[in-house]
């Protein structure tokens, strides 16, 4: 059976793949720390898919297969014709994450296929038969794990994404001033509006929070995912939202334009000006850049500071291709001055709270970030809390506290890559803050 996995010819080949995924494909300092698992995805494909077809001898699995390489092609080569960030934002929402699934989903097929091979091998060795039952198994299980997926993609992008929840928390400051008691912020992350199927999701969410009152409303970054274009059709249903002390934002990873090709540097940074314009011209949010603003409540002061994105390398130990981690965000700058009052801190990635924020800054309160979407599929425990989070806690969603600092991960509303969100919904967040003193956490 070693000698039949290794001796293929098509072990080389695979690695050629590999090597060209990594040079053609993945290069940027965004997708260049995926090349591997792509390229150990290429390599299972190129190796199996000759043992699979001389095994089952399935016409269907060739059909499904060669879609899995056609459907990537044809996006690149519609993408050469028409550039990406000129699509239409919502049409080219769904064929990336139409495209992305299916590749993922047909791996799930083409290892359980696999495994029938490496059963087929084992049995030969030992002068055994595989038998067509056997193989009818196989089939059955690879194109039913298949199908499911698929079903729970399609209820998720469908009912799943346009399910928006309301969730609430109440949290604990210390020191809290008399006046900011009951204090209401309704949280807002990760809208990603090219993912919106139409401008009724988005108003129904402005109405919702509407209708909480909220003493301020803040965005955790993300509005878009790749242009400014993005955003314009939704601008007069944005800027209805109110709140007594206005809505303050950050920008996400996504809100910096990176991860398109434009025709020039130039183009692109007249598209990251465009989408700044649309946000403090337009809707006349609060743009916090590694700045702070003062809350005032009769002679009580609460500050909210907001910090451009920062990205964090990673802590693995084994490092395949380096972190190629980017960062815009000087937390020093933002918090500066600050010290003496209650803090809410709002930054896009929620790492920067388990690895900066409880390490070196134990005044700011409160932090709210998002980021995460929660996984968009799997399972949400509801306002999860773990006591004592330390430097390598892994903060997916919900309310995190570490002594008397805490944290609330925002689920988001739109969704990137995968079009869906199964069991995990959009997320509106009322956070009510309420007096605590350190001896009782």
């Amino acid at each position: 059976m070693i000698r039949k996995l290794f001796g293929s010819p098509s072990y080389t080949v695979a690695w050629l793949g590999a090597v060209s995924i990594a040079l053609l494909g993945f290069t940027t300092p965004e997708y260049l720390k995926y090349w591997y698992i792509l390229s150990a995805m290429w390599l299972m494909n190129v190796f199996l898919y000759r043992h699979i077809v001389q095994c089952y001898g399935s016409k269907s699995f060739k059909a499904m297969y060669v879609l899995m390489f056609v459907l990537p092609l044809v996006v690149e080569c519609a993408a050469l014709v028409v550039p990406y960030h000129g699509w239409n934002p919502f049409f080219r929402s769904v064929s990336t994450s139409l495209v992305l699934t299916y590749v993922l989903f047909m791996q799930m097929v083409v290892a359980v296929l696999g495994c029938g091979c490496l059963h087929h091998w084992y049995r030969q060795d030992r002068g055994r038969t595989f038998s067509a039952v056997a193989r009818r198994r196989y089939r059955a299980v690879a194109y039913s794990v298949f199908a499911l997926c698929f079903a729970c993609y399609m209820v998720g992008a469908i009912y799943g994404k346009n399910h928006v929840v309301l969730r609430r928390a109440t949290i604990e400051v210390c020191q809290l001033p008399q006046a900011f008691e009951g204090y209401k912020i309704v949280q807002l992350s990760d809208f990603h509006l090219g993912s919106m199927y139409n401008r009724n999701t988005m108003a129904r969410i402005v109405d919702s929070v509407n209708a909480l009152n909220p003493d301020m409303i803040a965005v955790t970054g993300d509005v878009v995912t790749l242009s400014s274009g993005e955003m314009r059709p939704f601008l007069s249903i944005l800027r209805r939202l109110k709140a007594k002390d206005g809505v303050y934002m950050v920008l996400g990873n996504h809100d910096y334009v990176r991860y398109p090709h434009f025709p020039s540097p130039e183009v692109k940074t007249t598209d990251s000006l465009a989408f700044i314009s649309m946000i403090v011209d337009s809707l006349r949010w609060n743009l916090l850049c590694d700045q702070s603003c003062f809350i005032l409540r009769n002679a009580d002061t609460m500050v909210v500071a907001g910090s451009q994105y920062i990205g964090l390398p990673s802590l693995k130990k084994i490092k395949l291709v380096g972190d190629n981690t980017y960062s815009y965000g000087d937390l020093a700058k933002t918090l500066r001055g600050t010290d003496d009052y209650p803090v809410v801190l709002l930054t896009h990635n929620p790492v920067v709270w388990t690895r900066e924020v409880i390490q070196r800054y134990p005044f700011v309160d409160l932090t709210l970030s998002g980021h995460t979407h929660a996984g968009q599929m799997g399972l949400y425990i509801k306002n999860s809390v773990a006591q004592n989070v330390g430097y390598n806690a892994k903060t997916k969603a919900g309310l995190f506290r570490h002594h008397c600092q805490s944290l609330y991960v925002n689920a988001g509303i739109g969704t990137s890559a995968m079009h869906s969100r199964f069991l995990i919904f959009p997320e509106i967040t009322l956070i009510t803050l309420t007096a605590s003193h350190p001896e009782t956490i």
